[in-house]
């Protein structure tokens, strides 16, 4: 009874939380419009960047441009996921160093939890129209067929490639418990994961293919899933079962990045006097 109750209030924060953030953003609209035409132009350039590329050489190995497309807007939705939820990850050095995380200390709740979930970015939904977009044009250039298992099967990926990625980025944060610096490794982060999962790593050396997906799990946010669903490849595992690793990835880097922030923080000092 005690975790259904814990549940429960923590449902409710959220709710709480996630009604602020809408809140704050209608409060400024010429931001979210600013948002709105800044964010889906990068990755609508970077999109016409792949059909050109396509156009002049043919497919990258073996991906045709639908197939290219689908692999583009899965990637990009997962990038707006996890701008949405964990993008705080980005700037824990900052925290650290002013001390930030006293606050978050003295409430009765995950400290973690608090660290971002209280600063949901909603912002992160501009990033959903563009990836929404490209999809849906690449599921209609390859006549995807839609149905209900399609679509869970999508949600299942979508989850473990927003875990893979928030996981990420927390355990590159919490490294400013241990180096009391405030330098920010997100944007860098960010731009490896988004141009390694745009396109097919099956195009990179068996060693590196090896590192992105046993050592640096980014095969699994959409290479590895879109790669089942499209039937592009051997596939062991099925559809059905890449679904099933890519959420069990998520959730292991999930676990870890969380026990590795919790280690972390016993080392926090707080910004002292």
């Amino acid at each position: 009874m005690n975790y259904v109750k814990s549940l429960r209030h923590y449902s409710r924060v959220s709710y709480v939380c996630i009604r602020m953030a809408f809140l704050t953003i209608v409060e400024y609209p010429s931001s979210i419009i600013g948002w709105l035409i800044s964010n889906p132009i990068q990755f609508i350039v970077g999109f016409a960047t792949i059909r050109f590329v396509v156009q002049e050489f043919g497919q990258i190995n073996g991906w045709n441009y639908g197939q290219l497309a689908v692999l583009y807007g899965l990637s990009v939705i997962s990038h707006a996921l996890s701008m949405i939820f964990f993008v705080q990850g980005w700037f824990m050095g900052h925290y650290v160093i002013e001390g930030e995380f006293d606050r978050y200390l003295t409430r009765p709740m995950s400290v973690l939890y608090q660290f971002f979930f209280t600063q949901i970015n909603i912002f992160g939904i501009t990033d959903l129209i563009p990836g929404i977009l490209v999809f849906a044009y690449g599921c209609h250039k390859i006549h995807f067929v839609w149905s209900i298992s399609a679509v869970l099967c999508i949600l299942g990926m979508l989850i473990g490639a927003t875990l893979i990625r928030g996981g990420i980025y927390i355990l590159l944060g919490t490294t400013a418990f241990f180096t009391r610096s405030a330098n920010d490794f997100g944007q860098y982060t960010q731009e490896i994961v988004d141009k390694t999962t745009m396109y097919p790593i099956s195009m990179y050396p068996e060693s590196l293919q090896f590192i992105l997906t046993y050592l640096i799990p980014i095969g699994w946010v959409s290479f590895y899933p879109v790669s089942a669903l499209l039937g592009i490849g051997g596939n062991a595992t099925g559809l059905y079962g890449t679904v099933g690793v890519t959420i069990a990835v998520g959730i292991g880097v999930m676990v870890a990045a969380g026990l590795f922030f919790r280690y972390g923080l016993k080392k926090y000092e707080s910004a002292g006097n």
